[in-house]
């Protein structure tokens, strides 16, 4: 009788309607928290942007500066819209005619890369425009051309680099004309990313190393590091995976890499002010790990941390406060310096 009992409790226990409802309600008690009180990241708490709108898909991109922070959307390959957010909750600045494939701010000035099908010529034929904003994305003025897509570092409101899959460059005068840049070695520019170096340097790392490149590129060194997979970096900070690790290692000698988590994550991004390091990473294998981007937060230079799944698909963070994202119904959180976001 006991035993058929038991047998009875499991079949329920693991019935596919009542998975069905525990999930239910795992979801809404977890989207009913994250309503009233956030995601708890680091030092600040992420609060929900503004109302929920039904019916938004995933945001495509978050860009977050100094002063400011924009995500963008578009529905073609012909019209793109850009938001801006701050502390009051989010709001439409301007729509292109094109694709805005990358921003970056320097000094409170934005540049970017507006991407728009030719008027004549092939169908698939696109021509590539940096647009400039002085004015925190309110209004935005065609700067110059780029001879391909390229990913976006602004270093001052005159130095500009840029980097596509086969060539890097780099402009000395607010993005009007670009110069190309030449390395020796082996740059991967496919795999390699453009990042901050301490002292208004560049740094161009990736799997074949580090280029350290000042005076707008006519000044570099470069270093091969076999014992790392370089992935990202900020500031004199440079991070990647080290063995079954990902870590930090500040970029000085006789500095050791220090390890952050020995989970299978890429570095997506990293920021880095005094002793506090953020960084963002995201699993090698989302079917296996799930897709969510995970926080990790140190206050002693690396030494100890803090670790979150945000449950957020699509992450930006930067400085000491900055962060926004979104899950993948499209719903925002955020954070800004000086407060948390609040509805409108």
């Amino acid at each position: 009788m006991m035993r058929h009992l038991l047998k009875v409790l499991l079949v329920l226990l693991f019935s596919p309607c009542l998975l069905c409802l525990g999930g239910g309600v795992y979801i809404w008690g977890r989207h009913t928290l994250r309503e009233q009180w956030g995601i708890g990241v680091g030092n600040n708490r992420w609060m929900p942007v503004g109302p929920e709108e039904l019916g938004w898909d995933i945001h495509d991109r978050f860009y977050v500066g100094d002063h400011s922070a924009f995500f963008t959307r578009y529905w073609d390959a012909r019209s793109s819209a850009l938001w801006r957010v701050s502390r009051h909750g989010m709001r439409l600045v301007s729509f292109f005619d094109g694709i805005v494939l990358d921003l970056s701010s320097a000094e409170g000035v934005w540049f970017g890369v507006l991407s728009k099908p030719v008027e004549v010529g092939r169908s698939d034929e696109r021509i590539h425009q940096i647009i400039r904003s002085v004015d925190g994305g309110e209004s935005w003025e065609v700067r110059g051309m780029l001879p391909d897509w390229g990913e976006l570092l602004a270093v001052s409101p005159r130095e500009v680099w840029a980097l596509s899959s086969w060539m890097l460059v780099v402009s000395t005068d607010g993005g009007q004309t670009f110069s190309p840049v030449t390395l020796a070695g082996k740059p991967d520019f496919l795999r390699d990313r453009l990042v901050p170096g301490p002292n208004g340097t560049v740094w161009l790392l990736g799997p074949s190393g580090l280029f350290r490149l000042s005076d707008q590129g006519r000044t570099w060194t470069y270093e091969p590091m076999p014992e790392a997979e370089l992935q990202a970096g900020d500031g004199g900070v440079l991070a990647g995976r080290v063995g079954e690790w990902l870590a930090i290692r500040r970029d000085a000698p006789g500095e050791e890499w220090r390890p952050i988590t020995d989970q299978p994550h890429y570095v997506r991004s990293l920021t880095v002010s005094g002793d506090t390091v953020r960084v963002l990473s995201f699993p090698s294998d989302p079917f296996k790990d799930g897709g969510h981007t995970w926080y990790h937060h140190s206050e002693d230079g690396g030494r100890t941390w803090e670790h979150v799944d945000t449950g957020l698909f699509k992450v930006a963070i930067h400085g000491l406060e900055w962060g926004m994202g979104a899950e993948i119904r499209g719903r925002l959180f955020g954070h800004v310096p000086g407060g948390m976001f609040t509805p409108r």
